[in-house]
């Protein structure tokens, strides 16, 4: 018997060892008429241990439609509690519910300056989830809200994004790889999103023969559609790409040709998984796609009057690119 008690407390020790090791899920419902609240939130959640996911959608003028609201989005993202804001006469409340207990916490904050307003909401907001994350309870218990459907889509807000990184395709040109610095502007519209993605390759040796070498360089435009699901986006791309090619080495009897540069047309499907730490405006994109080029460059050389032909660049090309990317407000 008292081994059996025992064992029981070890497991309960793991268990509760293993839940307060685990981060808060937090979900903040960004009604688009609080924007400086939740910025400040943001900022005011950096230093605890809470993952945040920002919904964007309008708040229910009623409360018991926020309530069902806040246990539908809590189910689907698996989170312990739910936030958002709602706009007062210059002021804000704050309401957090934790459906798991049917409580809510609300707090008034009178009007003031934006800034103000903003800053105390959002460290109202901090130490009502520091205290859920402790093991706490805020608030007042409320009815569970009745069954409804499914949580409502993304508001129609267009968002913008700006990605900077580098780029690699195996195309079979240069030696080490077509590598090329990525810059991408994304425009957003719930979960689809439209991008302009430029890229510049610079010059990088291909040994096209034993006794010839050219440096060649891949660079493109495209523009491109996406869907996002969660933290990933599924898409297809279209565009051009450029190809500058220069002899760089020649053995004795052949002679290098001029500089050349050769366009050709890109199309293909693209994977990209997108993380935003905390929720936050600044993130990583981690994009692999597949290329399929038309019009690639073919290397030759000329012996003897006679053009040996070295075989074209590949038409299907893999490529892959880590980005840093930067969500404007």
């Amino acid at each position: 018997m008292k081994a059996h008690v025992l064992a029981l407390a070890a497991v309960a020790v793991v268990v509760s060892t293993r839940a307060a090791a685990a981060p808060l899920a937090v979900v903040l419902r960004d009604g688009g008429d609080a924007a400086l609240a939740v910025a400040r939130l943001r900022g005011q959640l950096a230093d605890l241990d809470i993952t945040l996911a920002i919904v964007p959608g309008v708040i229910e003028p009623a409360l018991a439609a926020q309530l069902a609201t806040a246990a539908r989005v809590a189910a689907v993202r698996g989170a312990s509690a739910v936030v958002w804001f709602v706009p007062r006469a210059g002021g804000l409340a704050v309401a957090i519910a934790t459906p798991g207990d049917h409580r809510l916490f609300v707090r008034e904050i009178p009007a003031a300056d934006p800034s103000a307003v903003a800053e105390a909401a959002a460290v109202a907001a901090r130490g009502a989830l520091r205290a859920i994350g402790e093991g706490g309870t805020i608030g007042v218990e409320v009815a569970a809200p009745a069954a409804a459907g499914p949580v409502a889509p993304p508001s129609d807000r267009l968002g913008l994004e700006l990605a900077i990184g580098w780029q690699v395709a195996l195309d079979a040109g240069a030696d080490a790889g077509a590598h090329a610095i990525a810059q991408r502007t994304s425009v957003s519209r719930g979960a689809w999103a439209a991008a302009l993605a430029l890229t510049f390759g610079p010059p990088l040796r291909h040994a096209v023969a034993p006794d010839a070498a050219l440096e060649l360089s891949r660079s493109g435009a495209t523009l491109g559609l996406e869907r996002r699901l969660a933290g990933f986006a599924i898409g297809v791309s279209v565009g051009a790409l450029i190809y500058h090619r220069t002899t760089v080495e020649t053995a004795a009897g052949l002679a290098a040709t001029p500089s050349a540069t050769t366009a050709g047309f890109v199309a293909g499907p693209e994977l990209r998984w997108r993380w935003r730490p905390r929720g936050g405006h600044v993130g990583l994109d981690v994009v692999v796609g597949l290329d399929v080029v038309l019009g690639a460059p073919e290397p030759a050389i000329e012996r003897a009057a006679v053009v040996e032909s070295l075989g074209p660049l590949r038409t299907l090309q893999p490529r892959c690119a880590a980005n840093i990317v930067v969500e404007l407000p």
